[in-house]
């Protein structure tokens, strides 16, 4: 490969700062409120024109890993509950203990944003949108300076301890501490694949089951035929809209590494064809979407999986299914393992990926490694073998402290999706509702760490759960 040199210069400290966090998303956005709340005088550095992440500019929804199978038991609390019982008052979410009840908390992704510019304010968090973290300045095991890109060119900003909550785990990549990407077997990671808005679905329009249940099947033969690349035969449900007829649809997919520019790309070009497909479709199979139109699509292609930060932990697939509880829980994870075809498929429903999986055509997971799938041999592909990828009845897997710790840079910690986890335990925790739980606990944490040395090690994971319950915190 041909390379150019850039010469060495000088950068602009435009701020310093007891705490910084990357990635306005489900996981950064508690963690800034949290820690700013906590006496923290906290940064939080977002690369679009708005906060939400996921929620927003990947117009994904419901939010969910809000409560646990089989029980009514909230699993989130803190700011994550203040954020939500707010937009309800706003008109712009569910009913909250209804919305918990049910397993997930439709939204507003417009509501969504003004709520969290509100919160962060209110807290006192400085915001600097439009810009992205370049680069990691790492001196002695520790990030002395964030690097940032804008229109205002190349600048630093200098802070005691970092929260990476890029989802993409930018900043671990950055400075140089250690990652996994993916599924040990292959390193393949979850598809890709976005959610839209759709209007014009008409409520008048009487659907009986007989004629969901054909519109399904001829979905499905389409799929099958490869007419449509889609892996759901679905027409959506209200997710991150609220809206009178208008329906949020996650229908899409596509196989890649995320953290390339070019497979991005790539992504990009052919999930949006798609979402027109799929459109186009229902306008001429489905009664009630005779008239239905593109309201949205979103800004960012849906991302599920990247890097993972190498930390003090780990959190596996088994400790999901055995509901492991931990002396260091900081969250409560209640999710299955939710793995979304790496490979992409679409046909004969192996849309998803675990031992039940229909496997046709062959699968290389299933030919070299089939023990490392999940679930159990002879289950029903199905509900009932969806089951048994679920922490049991009433319980969930705690998220321990050390999974958002660096085992590389001692002030380094991360929030939402990039935590240490395997391939397995990540297709679980990654559900927005747990990233913003684990938010909570990352921005107390670091606020904590901000009060000594900014070494994110030496916090007490016994003062920091009794600090998150008495938030009213989950943990």
């Amino acid at each position: 490969m041909q390379t150019v040199h850039e010469p060495a210069r000088k950068l602009p400290i435009i701020g310093e700062y007891d705490v910084i966090v990357a990635g306005g998303g489900p996981g950064g956005l508690t963690a800034a409120i949290g820690a700013a709340r906590a006496g923290a005088k906290t940064l939080l550095v977002e690369r679009y024109g708005f906060l939400g992440g996921m929620a927003t500019a990947g117009l994904v929804g419901p939010i969910l890993g809000v409560k646990a199978r089989g029980s009514d038991e909230p699993m989130i609390g803190g700011v994550t509950e203040e954020f939500f019982r707010s937009m309800e008052s706003m008109g712009q979410a569910g009913p909250y203990e209804e919305s918990v009840s049910r397993g997930g908390i439709p939204f507003n992704a417009e509501g969504f944003k003004l709520m969290a510019d509100t919160m962060i304010e209110d807290a006192g968090v400085a915001l600097r949108l439009h810009s992205v973290v370049a680069d990691a300045l790492v001196e002695d095991g520790r990030i002395t300076a964030l690097v940032l890109e804008s229109k205002s060119g190349r600048e630093a900003v200098v802070g005691k301890v970092i929260i990476d909550a890029t989802g993409d785990g930018d900043v671990v990549a950055r400075a140089g501490a250690g990652y996994t990407k993916g599924r040990d077997a292959d390193g393949a990671m979850m598809a890709m694949g976005s959610m839209f808005h759709v209007g014009g679905h008409d409520g008048s329009v009487e659907v009986t089951t007989e004629q969901q249940e054909e519109f399904k099947r001829t979905v499905r033969e389409a799929i099958d035929a490869g007419e449509l690349n889609l892996y759901n035969p679905a027409i959506g449900g209200k997710g991150s809209t609220r809206s009178p007829g208008m329906m949020s649809a996650n229908v899409t997919r596509f196989a890649g590494d995320c953290t390339d520019t070019e497979t991005l790309t790539h992504a990009e070009l052919q999930v949006r064809r798609d979402s027109w497909d799929a459109l186009n479709f229902w306008r001429e199979h489905h009664p009630a979407m005779t008239n239905a139109y593109m309201v949205q699509t979103p800004p960012n292609v849906g991302l599920r999986e990247s890097r993972q930060m190498v930390g003090l932990d780990l959190v596996t697939g088994k400790d999901m299914t055995d509901a492991r509880r931990r002396d260091d829980a900081v969250a409560r994870a209640p999710y299955w393992i939710d793995i979304h075809c790496p490979l992409g498929r679409v046909k004969n429903e192996t849309h998803l990926c675990y031992k039940s999986c229909p496997n046709d055509p062959p699968c290389p997971m299933y030919e070299e490694h089939y023990e490392d799938l999940p679930g159990e041999d002879g289950t029903p592909n199905g509900p009932e073998g969806r089951r048994l990828l679920y922490p049991k009845d009433g319980l969930w897997a705690d998220v321990p402290y050390g999974a958002l710790v660096s085992a590389d840079i001692e002030n380094l910690l991360a929030s939402g999706r990039c935590i240490s986890m395997d391939h397995q335990a990540m297709s679980a925790v990654r559900v927005m509702g747990t990233c913003m739980a684990i938010g909570d606990a990352a921005g107390e944490a670091a606020a904590m760490a901000a009060d000594g040395d900014g070494n994110a090690r030496d916090v007490a994971a016994s003062e920091l759960q009794e600090r998150l319950r008495a938030n009213g915190a989950a943990c």
